[in-house]
């Protein structure tokens, strides 16, 4: 079944109250829940778009979903084109969608040619056409592809200025959506641009060898929209549009609360060196050096929730949930039941070719509809990675950590040092806005003999003992000993 239902293709009526304000112009759900997102609820309906885009970019595509899931609802739609090409051939294009209806055709879907008009008779006898048929067939979305056409005819400004002023007016007369499509990008001051109710451009990213799509609302008159570029992806079921995370958390921001009420880290031996746990809620960072024992740690953590009867989440990019559950077999954990009965789940990405606004969703989804407590989120430097434009990784991360406090979800986080380093890592002040917590493992050679330590380096609303103390690993999972006294040589520092 489909995602997208036709509970999604309705139109938002004037009284719908969204935070408190009444609608004035209904809004018409396009059915693709990201996109409706990014307009704010919808497209105020009985007006006038460009949606715009270079050859490629998914203009088509676009408009003929939301086109077929409004016929699906009930909704009557005409589909104008502009371009010499059939529409038996552009159908055929978008017919391995899943959005894709045969049976819509002919009755709540109407196809029309207005590319002999147009080379014969110019704007007017377009104008003339569009009118004829709007009174014919009283669609409630009209989409007009290849209107780039129109200027391409030649017509002078005046006449293309005249030719949008009486387009617009018509459709709202008439209360039909509608779409114009056009092969351009950039928000110019052209009639095109300037005499329509929206403008919205389809572009891409591109980033080395990688390519990403990206959505960006230039204006909606009448709706609130979201500012700035979001990312989409185009499958099976057509675009999905993805909402920038941090754009929504700062429009929809949630407000953490506090608490203090500990929770183990299960380890019993630590838990007393820390004064009894972590906050409830809180964000706990495990830094250490490669193969120190962060993942282990943080699987004792999850343990410890299941165990409490917690609902408990492992999202990973590196080892695979086999792998993880392996691991933690090793280390005496039992987690294998747990997957099994459901109270356990994992998402495993590799750190590759993504977005990171879905895999945001779909773990905040999985934990709204779980009623998640305990997450572990294993390397953040994987999920630095696959944020494609660096000056978003920060602020991506701030949301994230911030939308898991107001959740009172409480969070270990895995960061890698480097193998080598010069002297003993210092936290980022700026990391507050991430932890309040940071431990950090790391190896020391004692008595010649390579050891393991953890520390605190950081730890809010918690008395705890600042000592570095040996951290030892056995068939029964990770012992807290005791003070480490180092030789004066660390292991990774190279000295």
């Amino acid at each position: 079944m489909s995602d997208h239902q036709p509970r999604d293709h309705q139109t938002v009526q004037p009284n719908d109250d969204r935070a408190g304000k009444t609608n004035r112009i209904p809004l018409l759900r396009t059915g693709i829940a990201g996109f409706d997102e990014i307009l704010g609820g919808g497209l105020p309906a009985g007006s006038l778009y460009l949606i715009q885009g270079l050859a490629g970019s998914g203009k088509t595509t676009l408009a003929c979903q939301i086109g077929f899931l409004q016929a699906r609802a009930g909704k009557n739609v005409m589909l104008l084109t502009l371009i010499a090409e059939s529409h038996a051939k552009m159908l055929n294009h978008v017919s391995n969608f899943d959005f894709f209806e045969d049976q819509l055709l002919g009755s709540q879907m109407q196809m029309l040619s207005g590319y002999a008009s147009l080379a014969s008779e110019g704007l007017r006898g377009l104008l003339k056409l569009i009118t004829a048929e709007l009174n014919r067939h009283r669609p409630s979305m009209l989409i007009i592809d290849g209107f780039r056409s129109v200027r391409d005819s030649g017509p002078s400004d005046l006449n293309l200025s005249e030719f949008m002023h009486s387009l617009n007016s018509l459709v709202f007369t008439m209360n039909c959506t509608t779409l114009l499509l056009s092969p351009v990008e950039g928000n110019m001051p052209e009639s095109e641009n300037t005499l329509v109710d929206g403008v919205i451009e389809l572009s891409q990213y591109e980033q080395g060898m990688q390519l990403v799509r990206e959505i960006k609302v230039f204006k909606v008159r009448g709706a609130d929209h979201l500012l700035g570029k979001h990312v989409f992806e185009i499958n099976r079921s057509g675009l999905e549009i993805f909402p920038r995370f941090e754009a929504i958390a700062s429009r929809f921001g949630k407000v953490p609360g506090t608490s203090d009420r500990y929770v183990s880290v299960g380890i019993p031996s630590w838990d007393k060196c820390i004064g009894g746990g972590v906050v409830s809620g809180s964000i706990t960072c495990l830094l250490g050096s490669p193969g120190v024992g962060k993942t282990l740690m943080g699987l004792h953590f999850i343990e410890q929730g299941l165990k409490d009867g917690q609902q408990c989440l492992i999202v990973g990019f590196y080892e695979s949930p086999e792998r993880l559950l392996a691991k933690a077999r090793k280390a005496g954990m039992q987690l294998d039941g747990h997957m099994d009965s459901g109270a356990l789940e994992m998402i495993w990405q590799l750190p590759l070719e993504m977005l990171c606004d879905d895999l945001a969703k779909r773990m905040l989804d999985n934990i709204a509809r779980r009623g998640v407590t305990r997450l572990l989120i294993d390397g953040v430097d994987g999920l630095r990675s696959i944020v494609v434009q660096s000056q978003r990784v920060r602020p991506f991360l701030v949301a994230l950590t911030n939308d898991l406090r107001a959740r009172g979800v409480t969070t270990f986080i895995t960061e890698q040092l480097p193998y080598f380093r010069e002297s003993r890592p210092q936290v980022d002040p700026s990391s507050s806005q991430l932890y309040e917590n940071v431990m950090l493992l790391e190896y020391i050679a004692q008595h010649e003999i390579n050891r393991r330590q953890i520390s605190v380096m950081k730890l809010r609303e918690n008395g705890y003992d600042g000592a570095n103390r040996l951290m030892n690993i056995s068939d029964a999972g990770i012992e807290i000993d005791g003070l480490a006294i180092s030789t004066g040589r660390s292991v990774l520092d190279g000295r």
